[in-house]
């Protein structure tokens, strides 16, 4: 028990010395899942119906960032190296995203 307590105290000692709320950040990285996979339906629905991707794209690279983005913005004396975690999340998740609605759009064309 005193190891999570240590380690509890820890992350929030980070949290005000860096201006990141450990509890905002987890609400942020578990909240955003839902409209993430939200998004990449949408994303998939729109492609069926021809209609136009772009803004469920968006949408699903936002929230894919969202939790990197809070501490990319609100983050004070951050290491470069975070911000080098954050900007590879970026080129990676815009990559996944990217692969991923390609594989679902391919999946959802009818067969001719």
């Amino acid at each position: 028990m005193d190891f999570l307590q240590n380690f509890w105290q820890s992350i929030t000692e980070l949290g005000v010395t860096h201006n990141v709320d450990p509890i905002l950040f987890a609400i942020l990285y578990f909240g955003s899942i839902p409209p993430y996979m939200g998004s990449m339906v949408w994303a998939v629905r729109n492609h069926r119906k021809q209609k136009g991707i772009a803004l469920p794209v968006i949408s699903t690279l936002f929230f894919f960032i969202l939790p990197a983005l809070y501490v990319a913005i609100f983050g004070r004396d951050v290491a470069w190296w975070v911000y080098a975690i954050i900007v590879f999340m970026v080129v990676y998740g815009s990559y996944s995203v990217i692969v991923k609605l390609k594989t679902r759009f391919e999946e959802s064309l009818p067969e001719e």
